[in-house]
């Protein structure tokens, strides 16, 4: 079932989505004071970012296409393009799962739908608060101001109140003002575990277990096509920033996807979409870190210590070669460590 979060737990979301932003795009250390960040609404853009390059839709399944990112971090270089959007061509119109970083990369993914559906634009989801997966809300919302964006409801409230502010002024500095003139647009709908839309012959159906890469996760299952957008559950050769992650929530969250959705096609928010595999790989990697984590706490060890342990797992250590932000594992041990403490109280 869909968590709904309280006051203080929204407000504590917020603190660590920016001490997180801070840390990760200006090295700022985790202790240190975290000032408030200028909302968007006093905040002037100095400019509008260029256009964003077309990138031809690649097609998956019968009903879906994906426009793939431009690399795993946002830079100047790729415009903050580093999310994959995936539209699903229904008898309705077009469907968007998660919109990018920019309204630049929205209008882009807007300008590939006409050209190559020639179809209305008739719902977005998005698939967790983190910008990159809504920030081109904007462009869609600009485009037609009644289309209805789905999201877990409490990602509606951490955007509207700060998270959203924060993002947008991050994305600012890490792509050197690529995403200038994006104004922060929420989603406008919330949704809950079970949901579904029936669109024509096309049944999406929402999947929300709880915290897992984020508070606020939704993936959206593509019932006919057998295909499970997993948003940033599941990565390809790419391990995402664990700070507001749920050890126990993930692995309880593959356990689902285990359990009952296998054989579907997953498509991640990074990388390339693929099936028992991919599922396989990030079922290792969280394992292999939290179960070492627990151990390490069950017997006393220090987080060094686990740390090692974890390096040491083939689960995880297959990794270590292949695989964007690997480079931070103590980071994620640390995380893990400090939940399985909390666990035992």
């Amino acid at each position: 079932m869909s968590q709904q979060f309280s006051q203080d737990q929204q407000d504590q979301m917020v603190d660590r989505v920016r001490r997180d932003l801070m840390k990760r795009f200006f090295g700022i250390a985790a202790g240190a004071a975290v000032l408030p960040l200028a909302s968007t609404a006093t905040w002037a853009m100095p400019k509008r970012g260029a256009k964003v390059p077309d990138v031809k839709p690649v097609k998956l399944t019968d009903h879906i296409w994906v426009l793939y990112a431009r690399g795993a971090w946002p830079t100047p270089e790729n415009q903050g393009f580093f999310a994959n959007i995936y539209l699903v061509d229904t008898p309705k119109g077009i469907v968007v799962l998660d919109t990018g970083t920019s309204v630049q990369i929205g209008e882009m993914a807007i300008r590939m739908i006409k050209q190559h559906f020639n179809k209305p634009i008739i719902a977005a989801f998005n698939s967790h608060y983190h910008g990159d997966h809504w920030l081109g809300n904007h462009a869609f919302i600009e485009a037609n101001p009644s289309l209805p964006i789905y999201a877990h409801p409490d990602a509606i409230t951490a955007i509207t109140n700060a998270v959203g502010d924060d993002w947008l002024n991050q994305m600012h500095k890490a792509t050197n003002g690529a995403v200038d003139g994006t104004k922060v647009t929420a989603p406008n709908v919330g949704v809950k575990n079970g949901q579904t839309f029936q669109y024509g012959d096309v049944t999406l159906k929402v999947h929300s277990y709880g915290p897992a890469h984020s508070p606020v996760d939704i993936m959206v299952e593509v019932v006919e096509d057998k295909a499970l957008y997993v948003g940033d559950i599941i990565m390809d050769h790419r391990i995402g920033n664990p700070s507001e992650t749920s050890f126990q929530g993930y692995i309880k969250t593959l356990g689902v996807i285990r359990d009952g959705m296998s054989d579907r096609l997953l498509m991640p928010g990074h990388g390339k979409p693929g099936h028992e595999k991919l599922l396989k790989n990030y079922e290792d990697i969280m394992h292999g870190i939290y179960d070492n984590a627990a151990k390490a706490v069950e017997e006393g060890m220090t987080i060094a210590e686990a740390k090692q342990m974890v390096l040491a797992d083939p689960r995880v250590s297959q990794f270590k070669d292949n695989t964007e932000g690997f480079d931070e594992i103590g980071k994620f041990v640390s995380f893990a460590y400090t939940e399985a403490e909390q666990s035992l109280f």
